[in-house]
């Protein structure tokens, strides 16, 4: 095999593999999601990408706060990274603030629950931003 033919090879493996982690951007978590969350104020979430595994890519912000939380492959809390997944048509996001946010999609809508601990349970509803 020549050194082109390889090249080419690994490239095309290397595309492949991209194509791979990403669900078509029709998925209905993609896009900027708006809403307020008692006790912490507005929150943006951000999805540019849902992976083939359920993972989401993107961020969550807290304009009040001044925070955003990136997300990534594992729930980091000294580095301020967010961990969302997908499974079926509920988005599960562990936050670097502590708690979890369990989320439905319908009709234009994420609506659900944001639990902190023993002390905190209540109702979120994130509208989809044009």
């Amino acid at each position: 095999m020549n050194k082109t033919s390889r090249r080419l090879l690994i490239l095309g493996g290397l595309a492949t593999s991209s194509l791979a982690h990403a669900q078509p951007s029709g998925s209905p978590f993609v896009g900027r999601w708006k809403g307020n969350v008692r006790g912490l104020g507005e929150a943006e979430i951000l999805v540019t990408a849902v992976r083939a595994n359920g993972q989401v890519d993107g961020t969550m912000t807290f304009p009040e706060q001044a925070k955003t939380f990136k997300f990534g492959d594992k729930l980091d809390i000294v580095n301020s990274i967010n961990h969302g997944v997908v499974q079926g048509s509920v988005l599960t996001i562990e936050t670097a603030l502590g708690g979890t946010y369990r989320l439905n999609a319908a009709s234009g809508r994420l609506t659900g629950e944001y639990t902190r601990g023993t002390t905190m349970n209540v109702p979120v509803t994130f509208e989809k931003a044009m």
